[in-house]
């Protein structure tokens, strides 16, 4: 249909005039005005024929005729004649829309003419359309009263009358609407061309005005055809031609309303795709209607300052290039200088994390792996907090492996300032234990009391913002006992025949710069067999990060899954590490040292010889029956048998003890408690057993390596406040009942000793 009324308007326009190829769609208007005038006039005024009013007829079709005629004439419909019609503004429609004849040239002014001149055709013909309907009522009306027909009839051929005026004049402006709308677009096209606003005027009526004619038309032309049917005097013919008449009109009208807002909506839309595909997103629209001139007028002003951004856009993005380029020739500068601070702290940390154990039963080795690498003239390097420090440690005449596995506190920079002091630290310690005779003469539970000590008032002053966990300790090479605290660090691990389990202690140790107690250091000892393997690590080899399926992040939370990496790794550190990284991804700094004893070498049979086992059991069976003499005897030939048997010397010195031959038993604890360090019972009785042969010095060290060891052991706690006074050491013998007080609820024991502190000041003060 569209395609029909375009080539009809096209006709007209190029072989006629272009006002007169609108103005024969609005005379369809006036055909179907006086169509609905008829129809009405002969329902409600069934007398009403060309019988009997001969004269009104003749005047309605004269008048008719004539309003046509004028209104074709005003128009344009003489164009082709040389006449253009009686309205300025049509004759200057009709002599500038010529066939075949461009308009590009014409100057933005008269376009700006043409165009509102256009905007106001189709009022200006609905106006029209207007006069020109009064024209005949007035006519019919004065012939109407001249032949003094009833008045009555003038009235309802009055309400005929507005029916058709309403039709009439709808109809020629959605008519002029539909058919002005492609020069419109034309002459749009060429003003935004060259860049002049165009979106000003709009019609008189509004999309909604439209859609109110449209409801009105059907309401009324069904209310024609009630009316016509209610008087019963219309024929079947009549009736037919009444619903064909209205049909064929709505379905023009409508047809072209919504083929207004269709086309309408494809402007906006290839407009929009203009627009976003960097084109000008010029919109010249078709419609004339308030809503889509509003829109048209915002969409212009947002094209306006889509063009304005992308004038500058190139403008822009060199500007922020340049500051981006600025920013980042800041930012690599100050990361050079952040990497050259690492490397210099890496270089720094690097001699201070060394494994210098000299011993041959003892194997030591380290892994770590800093969670932050960074690049420094073209070398990765890593920092970050994690250290392992091993080194071979004199005392006493026996050689130890000192080991040290830390975490400090923070990460990459701050953590490795942390490695820094405390690496820093420990080499001063390590490094005054080689030179100061004194410090050699220690046993190995103060030498640890004294270096954890002095490694936690170094941390302390830096009132917690710099904490440190760590196990360190001591491994007697020969014998393979190992001393050693764990501050806040993992659990470390021992495998044994291919078994791994966590070594656990009741030790309350918090971070090194944590504040405690005084009394809360407590030295752990565990014996190791050869073949033994001991794994110590950080917290990272548990800070493990799961790869899930719905890519959640899931932290292990799992201790024990490190003792399966520790056995499938077979006690390797590489190889545990890969384990690691088969199960999950790294978050935070890993290091894990390997310390083996006698590795390759198997537990040699320690047994008792049938001779000695014959005399340890006639001395059990003398010590039964109370003959310690005799079971002395079989015990002291016992042990020339078997000197290197445990049992048989720790049941000979038991003897001794109870048979108070001190010296003798000093002798042999002397070096007894060399060769079995480990056996804290027995240290405790040789504390007792020098007070009694007065070695004082001896005594009070086998009661502080038990206190170092056990410091709930209230007995060894009070025998070390008896020995402080007998050698006049006040004040650690105060300290010590202080100790003691808090762990019995004895206090007549705690006061006597305090009266006897209190009767040696007075002596020292007389």
């Amino acid at each position: 249909m569209s395609i029909f009324f375009d080539r009809i308007f096209k006709f007209f326009y190029k072989y006629i005039s272009y006002s007169f190829a609108i103005v024969f769609f609005s005379l369809l208007g006036a055909f179907f005005g006086a169509f609905y005038a008829y129809f009405f006039g002969s329902a409600l005024i069934p007398d009403f024929t060309a019988v009997n009013h001969p004269e009104v007829v003749l005047v309605f079709v004269i008048a008719t005729l004539f309003a046509a005629l004028g209104h074709s004439v005003e128009f344009g419909i003489l164009a082709p004649l040389g006449y253009q019609g009686f309205r300025s503004d049509t004759k200057k429609l009709n002599r500038t829309l010529r066939p075949n004849e461009t308009i590009r040239h014409k100057d933005i002014l008269e376009l700006e003419s043409i165009l509102n001149s256009i905007i106001d055709f189709p009022k200006e013909n609905m106006y029209a359309a207007l006069r020109y309907a009064s024209l005949v009522f007035i006519s019919v009306s004065i012939t109407h009263i001249i032949y003094k027909h009833p008045f009555y009839e003038l009235a309802l051929i009055f309400i005929g009358w507005l029916a058709a005026v309403f039709v009439y004049g709808g109809f020629s402006y959605i008519i002029s609407d539909y058919f002005t709308g492609a020069k419109r677009v034309e002459i749009k096209k060429i003003l935004a061309y060259k860049d002049v606003a165009i979106h000003k005027n709009h019609g008189i009526m509004s999309l909604k005005g439209k859609f109110i004619f449209l409801l009105i038309l059907i309401l009324l032309s069904l209310s024609v055809l009630a009316v016509f049917i209610s008087f019963e005097n219309a024929s079947l013919v009549k009736i037919s031609a009444f619903i064909t008449m209205t049909f064929f009109e709505a379905v023009i009208l409508i047809f072209m309303f919504f083929q207004s807002i269709n086309l309408t909506l494809e402007q906006i839309n290839e407009s929009a795709n203009s627009l976003a595909t960097g084109g000008r997103g010029a919109l010249p629209i078709l419609s004339i209607d308030k809503e889509f001139i509003q829109f048209a007028e915002n969409f212009e002003k947002a094209t306006r300052e889509v063009g304005r951004i992308r004038e500058n856009l190139q403008e822009l993005v060199e500007a922020k290039t340049s500051e981006l380029r600025n920013s980042l020739e800041t930012v690599e500068y100050l990361k050079k200088q952040q990497d050259g601070d690492y490397f210099l702290t890496s270089l720094l940390i690097k001699p201070l994390s060394l494994n210098k154990t000299l011993g041959t039963n003892v194997k030591t080795d380290f892994f770590i792996k800093q969670k932050k690498t960074f690049t420094f003239h073209g070398r990765e390097n890593e920092i970050g907090g994690d250290i392992c420090i091993t080194r071979t440690v004199s005392l006493r005449g026996k050689e130890y492996t000192f080991f040290l596995n830390a975490d400090a506190m923070g990460k990459s920079l701050q953590g490795a300032g942390g490695v820094l002091v405390l690496g820093a630290a420990v080499q001063s310690i390590l490094e005054r234990s080689l030179a100061v005779q004194s410090v050699k003469l220690l046993y190995a539970e103060r030498w640890i009391k004294n270096a954890y000590q002095e490694l936690h008032h170094i941390f302390e002053s830096f009132d917690c913002s710099m904490l440190v966990s760590m196990v360190m300790g001591l491994i007697d090479d020969e014998t393979g006992l190992v001393y050693y605290v764990n501050a806040e660090h993992p659990w470390s691990v021992l495998l044994r025949n291919e078994k791994a389990e966590f070594i656990k202690t009741n030790s309350e140790l918090r971070k090194l710069g944590t504040p405690v107690k005084e009394n809360a250091l407590e030295i752990s000892t565990l014996q190791l067999q050869p073949g033994d393997i001991l794994i110590l690590g950080s917290d990272g080899r548990d800070d493990i990060e799961f790869v899930t399926e719905a890519d959640l992040r899931k932290i292990n939370h799992d201790e024990e899954l490190f003792l399966h990496h520790v056995e499938s790794g077979k006690g390797e550190l590489k190889s545990i590490y890969h384990s690691i990284l088969e199960t999950g991804e790294l978050t935070d700094d890993l290091s894990l040292m390997r310390i083996s004893f006698k590795e390759h070498l198997s537990l040699p049979p320690r047994s008792i010889r049938k001779e000695s086992y014959e005399l340890m059991r006639k001395a059990r069976s003398n010590i039964k029956e109370n003959l310690l003499e005799k079971a002395k005897e079989n015990l002291l030939e016992a042990n020339k048998i078997n000197p290197e048997n445990q049992e048989i010397l720790r049941a000979l010195l038991r003897l001794l003890v109870r048979t108070k031959e001190y010296t003798l038993a000093s002798e042999k604890f002397n070096s007894y408690i060399e060769e079995f360090p480990g056996d804290t019972d027995l240290i405790y009785l040789a504390s007792f057993t020098y007070k009694q042969t007065k070695e004082y010095g001896k005594a009070i060290d086998m009661g502080e390596r038990i206190r170092l060891r056990n410091p709930g052991h209230l007995a060894n706690l009070l025998r070390l406040v008896q020995l402080y006074l007998l050698v006049g050491n006040l004040p650690k013998a105060e300290k010590t009942l202080g100790l003691a007080s808090f762990l019995t609820a004895d206090s007549k024991r705690v006061e006597s000793f305090r009266m006897q502190i209190e009767d040696f000041k007075k002596k020292v003060l007389d």
